[in-house]
């Protein structure tokens, strides 16, 4: 598997007309709750250190440690 930035993954999930943004789900450290997960059309904007959410909220990309699409993970944080 070629190795992307969380950035460039995403953006292609987003931009890319033969992929569906929904069926994304990133998976991120919510402190103090552990782990939470949201879905590809609750990100308003994929910025180079942060996911700015629609909610207002924005999660560092260093939290984030795996991205799935539909039931495959494509990125895990090693």
């Amino acid at each position: 598997m070629r190795k992307y930035s969380i950035r460039d993954l995403l953006n292609k999930f987003k931009w890319h007309p033969g992929f569906d943004f929904s069926m994304v789900r990133v998976v991120y450290i919510d402190r103090p709750k552990g782990f939470s997960e949201i879905r590809g059309e609750e990100i308003e904007e994929i910025g180079h250190m942060f996911l700015y959410l629609k909610s207002g909220a924005a999660i560092p990309h260093h939290r984030i440690v795996e991205i799935r699409y539909g039931d495959e993970t494509v990125w895990r944080r090693s």
